[in-house]
């Protein structure tokens, strides 16, 4: 007990170097978590960015499918990047992509669907033949039985190049128009 007591009374204190080399880990392992916490950070981004282009992507390609599935006759084919179909209802439905941008038009009403859009492109055929998965391209609407929907989709917020952030997601659907004889 007499032994402890001197150990608690000596006030000594630490040396210069001591202090250094206490400093000096304390730094290390500060830098560590921090370098751990920055690729952390830039994993989330990734994996946040990549989500939201495939479920824009993905909303997007559904929602055109559905509505062409159940259109009762294309009304224009103009080009890759626009459609425009008439639903069960006679309502007239437009697809047209400006800028990147992909715009649903119905009753004179543009409604932005998806922003970070890099390309569509809408082939337009009068046959398909399933077991070569080829067919019949066509640029009369009143031929329009199949329709091949290739969308790509980018991040819509500004991402550098070689960015963890800058995400692309490419789908592709193929609708037969099933309501057209």
């Amino acid at each position: 007990m007499s032994r402890l007591r001197a150990v608690l009374r000596d006030q000594r204190g630490f040396t210069l170097t001591e202090l250094l080399v206490v400093a000096t880990v304390l730094g290390m392992i500060l830098a560590g978590v921090v370098l751990i916490q920055m690729q952390g950070q830039q994993a989330y981004l990734a994996g946040s960015h990549r989500v939201e282009v495939q479920q824009n992507n993905r909303a997007a390609l559904e929602l055109i499918t559905r509505e062409l599935r159940s259109a009762q006759a294309v009304a224009t084919v103009t080009s890759a990047t626009d459609l425009t179909f008439v639903d069960l209802n006679g309502t007239t439905i437009r697809y047209q992509l400006s800028g990147a941008t992909l715009n649903r038009i119905t009753g004179g009403t543009t409604t932005p669907l998806i922003g970070g859009v890099q390309t569509l492109v809408l082939s337009y055929y009068s046959a398909w033949n399933g077991a070569t998965n080829t067919g019949t391209t066509t640029t009369t609407p009143a031929s329009v039985r199949l329709v091949r929907l290739q969308l790509v989709t980018g991040t819509e917020d500004y991402a550098g190049a070689g960015s963890p952030a800058k995400q692309r997601a490419t789908m592709e659907s193929l609708v037969r128009l099933r309501n057209i004889p």
